[in-house]
């Protein structure tokens, strides 16, 4: 396993972000390449790294998948963090599935937004 993780789409809130990390650097998904099985990540500010299934991306997780339009992440939950989520009154999960959408595909389509076919006529 390579080291460098509800489902959540678009930016990932605070209170989804991992409880006992502290700060948690920024996740971009800036896609894959046609047919391949790595795709690339901004993890902070400019550090880009090439992530496939299995990865583990420090106070993010694991990748479960790594698709065409978005990056899925798995997050164990601790004890600990789950005592934390009950104290305030959270749901309390045993996994978190996070998916980060492919950047361009948030610049595109913001958070919220419905992409709609265009029909043209002549």
């Amino acid at each position: 396993m390579r080291a460098i993780m509800m489902i959540a789409v678009a930016a990932v809130t605070p209170g989804l972000a991992p409880a006992s990390s502290g700060a948690t650097e920024q996740l971009r998904y800036w896609g894959k390449e046609p047919g391949a099985t790595a795709g690339v990540i901004e993890l902070g500010h400019e550090q880009y790294y090439t992530v496939v299934a299995g990865t583990q991306i420090p106070s993010w997780g694991r990748v479960k998948d790594v698709g065409d339009s978005s990056l899925t992440l798995e997050r164990i939950v601790t004890e600990t963090q789950k005592s934390d989520l009950r104290e305030r009154g959270a749901l309390v999960h045993d996994v978190f599935h996070i998916q980060i959408p492919r950047e361009d595909l948030q610049q595109i389509y913001p958070p919220g937004a419905r992409r709609k076919d265009a029909t043209f006529s002549r």
